[in-house]
């Protein structure tokens, strides 16, 4: 919840552009005491704490109206420009100044910094890191995307020899059993048994505690600005505690793997049949068969070149899996850095060892 005190008016500054008059008052100086000069209402900008100067039984019209002929800032309910005479029918308003527009003297600086950080691709470093240090740092992060990159582009041709094909086919096993299983009490499942209880945090709750208070500012776009106080409650997390069940339940969960491998293409490749305890009815120890999985792995050697005798292997489906010949000769390209084939692009060469 946000609160609102009670506002205090003060007067805007801004500065004289043509003699440099400093610290004028946005309401009171329409024109520079010094030289004569018209007040630019885009020059306003908030003062220092030290600068305020309060603005008594203020009466708000609403904001200036710049004069479109002259760009001069007349009261809002001037009908004539003060300074030209021209009508100020349709007269746009006065640009409102914002604290976050950067508008007094220190905050113009620091906006500008701000913006230039917002705007640039690399955190700015600090003024007293050695140009050395940002070298190295630069150089550490090209060289790591550059080696990624070359080691992904660098091929070369390498040629391979098929050495055996492996498979494996599983089924998993089910067993319904006793199961260890932990949850909170308000939402343990039927049929749990064996339960013990803990205390445990399960969530916080958020306790009002105090208020964090800061002064806003607004222009009001006649030479002057309101300042409140605007206060937000602050909170604090405190734990909510509940109970923690740990339990037993009857339910179906993996036991094992029935597994079948071999090895070369001759022997087609086949599922078990493993032995299960099947059951009429759901009973301690009942068992059913669950998930299939299946796998093909063809192995190669690098059989020429500087890297000859390299071992690799390829995952295929069955049908590619079969496709490729025992004993028979390819070629693929190989990442020169990081020494991975590229399984997809395996071509299988002739007897002049080209390509097919």
């Amino acid at each position: 919840m946000v609160a609102m005190a009670e506002e205090k008016i003060y007067e805007m500054l801004w500065d004289c552009e043509f003699c440099g008059s400093k610290k004028l008052l946005g309401k009171t100086h329409r024109h520079c005491p010094n030289c004569g000069a018209t007040q630019d209402p885009n020059r306003r900008y908030f003062p220092k704490e030290e600068d305020k100067v309060a603005v008594q039984d203020h009466i708000y019209y609403g904001a200036d109206k710049v004069c479109p002929f002259c760009q001069t800032a007349n009261g809002a309910k001037a009908t004539f420009c003060g300074n030209c005479g021209g009508s100020l029918d349709g007269a746009q308003n006065v640009k409102l100044r914002s604290e976050h527009d950067g508008v007094t003297e220190d905050s113009v600086q620091k906006a500008k910094e701000d913006l230039a950080f917002q705007n640039s691709d690399w955190v700015k470093p600090h003024p007293k890191t050695p140009k050395w240090v940002l070298w190295m740092l630069g150089s550490i992060l090209f060289g790591g995307i550059g080696f990624v990159c070359l080691g992904i582009l660098w091929t070369e041709k390498v040629e391979l020899q098929v050495t055996h094909h492996e498979w494996s086919r599983t089924i998993a096993i089910d067993q319904f059993k006793p199961v260890s299983e932990s949850a909170w009490c308000d939402s343990m499942p039927m049929g749990a048994y064996s339960v013990s209880r803990s205390r445990q945090i399960r969530s916080y709750d958020s306790i009002p505690d105090g208020e964090d208070c800061r002064t806003v500012r607004t222009d009001k776009g006649d030479g002057t600005f309101s300042e409140s106080e605007s206060c937000t409650t602050k909170y604090r997390k405190e734990p909510v505690y509940d109970y923690h069940c740990s339990y037993q339940i009857d339910k179906w969960a993996f036991d094992r793997n029935a597994v079948t491998k071999g090895f070369g293409t001759t022997q087609e490749p086949y599922w078990p049949t493993p032995q299960i305890k099947e059951c009429a009815s759901t009973s301690i120890g009942c068992e059913r068969l669950g998930k299939k999985e299946e796998k093909y792995l063809v192995y190669f050697v690098e059989s020429s070149g500087e890297t000859k005798g390299e071992k690799h292997d390829c995952e295929y489906d069955l049908a590619k899996w079969k496709s490729v010949l025992p004993k028979a000769q390819y070629q693929t390209e190989k990442s020169v850095i990081f020494n991975y084939i590229t399984c997809d692009s395996i071509q299988m060469l002739d007897e002049n060892g080209t390509e097919e």
